[in-house]
């Protein structure tokens, strides 16, 4: 095997460890939900094994070292922007999750705030509901 074929099988095994490593750290900090961080930790563990069990031994052949380089690169800027959407896509569900849980909160709030209005006024329910402007 020649260097470029043993970079190749390094580089993915270390970044599938660095991967399956963000991935648990993540779920732990409650970073990324949990279908995320599983998804990370299924590609991290195929890249572990793709690593070990890829012998790419002609490479040097078909790519130059300086494109390999590039080619390392641009893979790894693709997966960290992969691995930042992802986080900011658990952001946003963990947010909107807190969010329904408000609203419904209010909502519970303002049916029991009419319950009470109607009962000091004596009307009965639906007739003199509170609504805001824009119901209206």
């Amino acid at each position: 095997m020649n260097t470029m074929s043993i970079v190749l099988k390094i580089v993915v095994i270390v970044a599938g460890g660095f991967l399956l490593a963000d991935a648990i750290f993540s779920l732990a900090r409650r970073k990324m939900t949990e279908s995320f961080c599983l998804m990370w930790g299924l590609i991290s563990v195929f890249m572990i094994i793709g690593g070990s069990i890829i012998r790419p031994s002609q490479l040097s052949k078909f790519i130059s070292p300086i494109s390999f380089a590039l080619i390392l690169m641009i893979i790894f800027i693709l997966v960290y922007i992969a691995l930042f959407f992802s986080h900011a896509i658990s952001d946003l569900m963990r947010k909107n999750n807190e969010l329904a849980i408000q609203v419904s909160l209010l909502v519970h709030e303002k049916d029991e705030i009419q319950k009470k209005l109607n009962e000091l006024t004596g009307t009965e329910p639906g007739k003199d509901d509170i609504r805001t402007e824009s119901e209206k």
